[in-house]
């Protein structure tokens, strides 16, 4: 039996800041979002400092508390970025760190992407930060362009290897809500009919394939249990073609929540991890797990241990907390 765990967190800006008296001993006209290789990303990292110590030390924290073989993330900086954490932070608090590091530029304009850190066998790996409207057939919306890109981040294509068996991740960041939800509702369904398009393409049954798509979707289901018609993910449950990890198995509503919206005090789950109805049906007693140790304490609805030095507000690991699922492949 080949179980594998799944760790989806939106690491809430995971960036850094250059150490400029020291940059004499780099090129100084590289450019560093372009490092894409490990040993690259070690040199520059020496010339880096992550902000903030207080929040990068909680968000290691929240993240090595799921114990994941798989780790997806969200608003990672570039590759540098994610190896300096890595390095500095995630592994005071794990008993190893993880093998891989893999980021791809996508189209933020803030530079927050999409990234991947990996203990198993990563055998292929694809960025459709690229893809346009035109090459894959949706009409734009808003001001969008047919020769635009439909991804506002990314979606990062992973075929994972673990014991022989390959289970393939569809890693996404989509539009936030900024604007209005109602009003950014179009972006994000774009962005699924997209995914959707992607795995179609991928597999000839995607029925029967191993595929899962996690990440940080900017919308939501339900409000505490109650249904909600107006999000913007139809194309990725529509007629079954992926069932809801976290609404599967958990069965509590109350605690179907991973992030909390202090203006308008609204716990609900903009994390999500979308598994194949053959992958559902054969996880049907999967564990699945929400780490909210590291959420700021005016998050109230949740009342067990916080990790020490949580605040009100500040400081925090994340808005978001990291949702974590043990697979059988």
């Amino acid at each position: 039996m080949t179980r594998l765990t799944l760790t989806t967190f939106n690491c809430e800006n995971l960036m850094m800041r250059c150490d400029f008296r020291r940059l004499h001993i780099l090129d100084a006209a590289r450019k560093f979002t372009a490092v894409s290789d490990q040993s690259d990303a070690d040199a520059v990292d020496r010339v880096f400092n992550v902000l903030s110590e207080d929040d990068r030390t909680l968000t290691a924290q929240a993240l090595s508390a799921s114990q994941a073989d798989i780790c997806c993330l969200q608003e990672v900086e570039n590759l540098v970025t994610l190896t300096a954490f890595h390095n500095r932070y995630l592994k005071r608090w794990m008993r190893r760190g993880y093998s891989r590091r893999i980021l791809c530029e996508g189209n933020d304009t803030r530079g927050i992407d999409v990234a991947l850190l990996a203990r198993v066998n990563v055998t292929r790996v694809v960025s459709h930060a690229d893809l346009t409207h035109r090459a894959i057939g949706i009409e734009p919306v808003g001001s969008a362009h047919w020769d635009g890109r439909i991804f506002r981040r990314d979606c990062l294509e992973v075929d994972i290897e673990k014991e022989g068996r390959t289970l393939t991740l569809f890693i996404c960041h989509f539009k936030s809500m900024n604007g209005g939800r109602l009003e950014t509702r179009p972006v994000r369904h774009a962005e699924a009919l997209a995914v959707r398009k992607l795995i179609e393409a991928r597999f000839d049954d995607p029925a029967q394939a191993d595929w899962a798509v996690l990440g940080d979707f900017n919308d939501y289901l339900e409000i505490d249990g109650v249904p909600v018609e107006d999000h913007g993910l139809g194309p990725l449950i529509d007629g079954g073609f992926s069932v809801d990890a976290l609404m599967m198995l958990q069965a509590n509503p109350m605690e179907r929540w991973t992030h909390y919206y202090a203006g308008g005090k609204a716990y609900t789950a903009l994390d999500h991890i979308f598994l194949s109805p053959a992958l559902a049906a054969r996880n049907a007693r999967a564990r699945i797990r929400l780490m909210r140790a590291g959420q700021p304490l005016r998050v109230q609805r949740f009342e067990g241990h916080r990790f020490p030095g949580v605040g009100w507000v500040l400081p925090k690991a994340s808005d978001h907390c990291p949702l974590s699922l043990t697979l059988e492949l």
